[in-house]
């Protein structure tokens, strides 16, 4: 499910493990990175963020995969690579696992989870919505800056909002974000037009995922 927190989930694996690898990336929005730069921009990325200081020049996928695994094979290497959706993502950036040195390891975010089953992942973790305290928690934050409802005239309208948004973190932070500041009027009217499908401002936002 878009928005339930794979790519945070991935940044707070990649902050706490990164300090016991001797090379680490990031590879942010494979997906879209790949449909706009291609799979090469995306193989130099990789090896220029990992090997720093040096340039890369090369112009298909295959000369890629020889230097990635030529020039990684005896490196400890943390990699992750968020939002994929094709196989061919994985292939030719992460390949076989000999293009790594020992104690490698590698993350992948995606919707899919059968390309991780057909590429042989050694586990795969679902995240799941949050339960209704925490989704609480995590809409006052981001309505009134702090982890609980300030201000009885809010309190029900809140209980409302996240039942309506389903425990999905990414409708939380951006319903709270939107309401953040408005008075209960604009709030009851906010719910309403939730209801009716037609806030297009918290839509729009919310189509991301």
């Amino acid at each position: 499910m878009g928005g339930i927190g794979k790519t945070t989930l991935a940044r707070i694996a990649y902050t706490q493990t990164s300090p016991h690898f001797e090379c680490k990336t990031f590879l942010a929005d494979v997906r879209v990175v790949s449909d706009k730069c291609g799979l090469v921009f995306l193989q130099k990325q990789l090896l220029s963020q990992i090997l720093l200081d040096e340039y890369f020049n090369f112009f298909n996928v295959h000369e890629g995969n020889a230097i990635i695994s030529h020039r990684l094979s005896s490196k400890k290497v943390l990699i992750v690579l968020d939002d994929v959706d094709n196989i061919q993502h994985l292939k030719c950036l992460v390949g076989n696992r000999d293009w790594f040195g020992l104690g490698s390891r590698i993350i992948v975010t995606t919707r899919d989870e059968h390309l991780l089953r057909s590429d042989r992942v050694d586990d795969v973790y679902k995240p799941t919505t949050l339960n209704p305290n925490d989704a609480l928690r995590l809409f006052n934050l981001k309505a009134f800056g702090s982890d609980t409802t300030l201000k009885d005239d809010f309190i029900e309208l809140s209980k409302r909002i996240v039942h309506y948004a389903g425990g999905l973190p990414l409708a939380l932070e951006v319903l709270g974000s939107f309401l953040c500041g408005r008075d209960v009027a604009q709030w009851r009217s906010a719910i309403e037009r939730l209801k009716r499908n037609s806030s297009k401002e918290i839509l729009d936002r919310l189509r991301i995922s």
